[in-house]
């Protein structure tokens, strides 16, 4: 890949410094509408005013129901993060990780559920996280905001878009070289603070275009470094599962591995552990980006487009863990306790009888990386009686954490927890947390992780305008795709007392450090563990340093899923005085083949022994659509819409292997027959654009989605532990209906707003229980509310982002409802030099996530505010 990627810069630098003698720079006599609308696109853009008019436009004469967001001028673009640009859009909403917006997902769907583009074409991905399971969704901290022209949400389908987005696509738009300003370098530095981190990290970036004497020969480059140092307070819980108990002469509560017909208590909702967690990460993101167009001769255009990006997240995380069932397990008892709506909130647990430990504080350092990549060659031609358009390209996403060291320092004591206080833990420990001295390095781990996502297509596309009354254009082609996803993880061996823990033999008090200020000020109260013993990293380090680590791929997780997949459409576009529509339809057979380690049925006592096993599917889809436009008058537009959709199950869905979590005994195995989501959807909106910077809409969506995925729970051993594991199954299906509601205006003065709000209903009933369940991906509820305000020297800008409570598609588990308030504030000195100070999170919001009920909390974080102060200068090389 690297070489590819030097060939082509390569290839842009010579084309750069070349003097063309022959003038063949003339634009073909007939545009397509894309040319047409790149027409549109070379409006001079200097304010925010402007980049609302702008997407306005791209709206208004879209083919389809469809939303964007366009840049204010080169290297300009409102958001610091495409995710957090694309939450101000209607009807979408937005993932957060350690208080990034990460993923996105498009009208009640999950991020998995909804295809991202770059330049409509796949754009690959990895995670660095070292329990994250891989998943069709883009991770937007890859890709900064700056390389950005627009971005586009495609709520419904044409014929010649990509198949696989339940919700809606998203096509993000990088600036084209012919429709920049040329010779124009524009530089943007800026220093980032974050309140709860207490750190100032710089953040570079510059856009530079060029275009020949000419005029037939353009290049732009972007170059970007940002850092940001992050912490990330939070109290956790996980593992929540059902256990039986038997209850003795004293009362004391003692666990069954079953739920048995002779249990005192059967299935409880019960906790595996949880903890006080310190989570510290330095990131740093570069990328470079270089796109090039050739203007050959008035019938042929070659264009290529090169990305690479690079994203180091080397982290810390430090907890103090309550593990009640590994206490359990051990022999503990549970001798005061209290259960509330079927959920065990409080326990008090005794010391272990059959191991030396029942609880831990466990201290993480890891080093990762994460890289995506692509190139993209476009050639088009545009002919008296035809258009044609070629494109090729390859996209690779990879990396993980190459290092994953853990050290946990355990104790056997009487401990308690408590979870009956909304959004808090509350735990209380015989030993104290502060007493380094009795706290005993028990196990030494050093694993790793590494996943491979790659993808190359082939494209071939054909369009002809057509005379015939009523009949404006033909469209056809076809497109090849292979992608393959793969995922291994390493697990170091004999970590335990008898091996490399017990060599160092230490405790918690040989690695004094200097703990975390303000740790969990605005979260939970007086009784909530808020300082522990904390553990020199470095230290660690060096002592780990002297151990001989033997690592051994974990099998039960390893998968490698193949997908192959050929399409074919036809579309015919319609138009009159009145109306334009297109109508058309997709074909496309998919062949998949997934391959894990099967573990050979051996005695308990025995060593694991395993087969490779490789399993085949495949399936065809055929997926019409129609879009109709009405033009009522000149402002009011009404638009119709039908179409048949689906979107591939997941990748971590689809593996046949199990991946799990030794510390928190729970994971999630794989289904390879699963079916694909599939849905009939049909939309209806008016559109009413009052001005020319103006709009007032409504949009109603309903979608009949065939079948669910749905997890079945249940208590599975892995390397003698008992865990948590949730496996896929085809579920009944269901319906996503909703409404959407956008206005905006620029009023007066200078002053302006952007409101929309989103109503999402889903409904669907479990296969496994019968009820009535949540459909993952779904806030009954979400709002955007932007305010601005500008004149010739000042840009102000509010927004507000709120979203309801919501599944997660991760088991039962739960997000509670989160509203983020962000803003800018920008003053112009000159047409060239801009003072800019951006503010993310203001309101300091927290997460909050839990597992069934809010009894069962799984965490509550808090992230810290951000405050970015930079300038951004933009002048001329001519």
């Amino acid at each position: 890949m690297k070489r590819i990627c030097y060939l082509f810069l390569l290839f842009t630098l010579l084309y750069t410094s070349m003097t063309y003698a022959q003038n063949s720079g003339q634009r073909a006599s007939e545009k397509s509408p894309d040319n047409d609308q790149n027409e549109l696109l070379h409006i001079e853009i200097r304010a925010f005013h402007d980049s609302v008019i702008k997407s306005l436009n791209v709206k208004r004469y879209s083919q389809q129901t469809s939303d964007s967001i366009s840049a204010q001028e080169i290297g300009k673009f409102p958001d610091k993060n495409v995710a957090e640009a694309l939450q101000r859009i209607t009807g979408i909403s937005l993932s957060r990780v350690q208080g990034e917006g990460e993923r996105i997902g498009v009208r009640g769907t999950t991020p998995e559920q909804n295809r991202t583009y770059l330049n409509g074409q796949y754009l690959a991905s990895a995670d660095w996280w070292i329990s994250s399971l891989p998943s069709r969704g883009f991770n937007f901290t890859l890709l900064p905001a700056d390389i950005v022209s627009s971005l586009e949400v495609y709520k419904t389908p044409k014929a010649n878009q990509d198949e696989g987005s339940l919700g809606g696509a998203i096509n993000i738009k990088t600036l084209d070289p012919f429709f920049s300003d040329p010779g124009v370098l524009a530089i943007t530095a800026q220093t980032q603070y974050n309140d709860l981190s207490h750190k100032y990290d710089p953040q570079l970036s510059a856009v530079y275009s060029w275009i020949n004497a000419d005029q037939n020969f353009a290049t732009l480059f972007t170059i970007n470094h940002h850092s940001r140092s992050l912490r990330r307070d939070g109290l956790e819980s996980w593992g929540w599962h059902e256990r039986s108990y038997f209850t003795n002469e004293s009362g004391h509560l003692t666990s069954t591995n079953n739920a048995q017909r002779t249990a005192d208590l059967q299935n409880i909702w019960s906790p595996g552990g949880g903890g006080s967690a310190v989570f510290q990460q330095d990131r740093a993101l570069t990328s470079f980006t270089t796109s090039a167009s050739y203007h050959i001769n008035e019938n042929w255009t070659l264009k290529g487009h090169l990305l690479h990006s690079q994203l180091n997240a080397d982290n810390t995380n430090q907890n103090f863990l309550w593990q009640p069932g590994k206490a359990l397990d051990a022999g503990s008892q549970i001798n005061d306790y209290q259960i509330k709506d079927n959920t065990l909130v409080y326990g008090s647990l005794t010391p272990a009888q059959t191991q030396p430990f029942n609880t831990s504080m466990e201290a993480i350092w890891r080093k990762a990386e994460i890289q995506t990549q692509s190139i993209h060659l476009d050639l088009n031609y545009s002919g008296p009686w035809w258009r044609a358009q070629y494109q090729i390209g390859y996209t690779r996403g990879s990396g993980g954490t190459s290092e994953d060291n853990t050290a946990q320092f355990a104790t056997n004591t009487q401990y308690s927890f408590d979870t009956r206080d909304a959004k808090n833990i509350q735990t209380d420990y015989q030993t104290s947390p502060l007493n380094g001295r009795q706290w005993f390095l028990s196990e030494a781990r050093n694993d790793s992780q590494d996943g491979n996502d790659t993808g190359y297509f082939l494209q071939k596309d054909f369009s002809r305008d057509l005379s015939f009354k009523h009949l404006s254009t033909i469209r056809f082609g076809g497109k090849y795709k292979r992608h393959k996803r793969d995922f291994q993880r390493l697990r170091s061996q004999n970590g335990g007392l008898q091996g490399l823990a017990g060599r160092l033999n230490t405790t918690l008090s040989d690695y004094p450090a200097q703990f975390v200020s303000g740790y969990l000020d605005k979260v939970g109260n007086d009784n909530t563990l808020k300082a522990y013993s904390f553990a020199d990293i470095n230290a660690l380090s060096r002592d780990f340093a002297t151990l001989n680590f033997e690592q051994e791929e974990e099998k039960t997780s390893r998968f490698t899923i193949e997908e192959e997949t050929l399409a074919g459409y036809a579309m015919i576009e319609l138009a009159g005085d009145e109306y334009q529509a297109n109508l058309g339809v997709r074909i496309v057979s998919t062949w998949q083949k997934a391959g894990a380690y099967e573990r050979i049925a051996t005695l308990p006592a025995d060593v694991p022994s395993y087969n490779w096993q490789a399993t085949s599917k495949n399936y065809t889809d055929i997926l019409p659509s129609l879009n109709i436009q009405f033009d009522l008058s000149n402002q009011l537009i009404s638009r119709f819409a039908v179409a048949r959709v689906m979107s591939r199950a997941q990748f971590h869905h689809l593996m046949p292997s199990t991946n799990y979590n030794v510390t928190q005994a729970q994971g999630q195995g794989g289904n390879p027959n699963l079916n694909p989501y599939r849905a009939t959807q049909y939309d209806f909106g008016l559109e009413w654009y009052f001005t020319d910077s103006a709009l007032a809409s409504i949009a109603i969506f309903n979608k009949d989605v065939e079948s669910f995925i749905e997890f079945n729970r249940n208590i599975e051993s892995h390397e003698g532990i008992l865990m948590s594991i949730d496996r896929p199954i085809n579920g009944a299906g269901g319906v996503i209906r909703g409404v959407e509601l956008s206005y905006q205006q620029a009023i007066a003065y200078g002053f302006g707003v952007i409101a929309n709000y989103t109503f999402v209903d889903g409904d669907r009933t479990s296969q496994l229980t019968g009820k009535t369940d949540w459909v993952p991906g779904t806030s009954r509820h979400s709002a955007n509310l932007t305010a601005y305000y500008e004149n010739s020297v000042l840009s102000l800008r509010l927004a507000y982002n709120y979203r309801t409570q919501f599944a997660t598609g991760i088991g039962e588990t739960k997000m509670d409802d989160y509203g983020q308030l962000d803003g800018s504030v920008t003053l112009m000195f000159s047409d060239n030099l801009d003072l800019v100070f951006e503010f993310l999170n203001l309101n300091d919001e927290q997460i909050y996530t839990y597992d069934r009920n809010e009894y069962a909390p799984t965490a509550i974080y808090q992230n810290g505010r951000r405050f970015y102060l930079g300038a951004r200068y933009r002048f001329s090389t001519h």
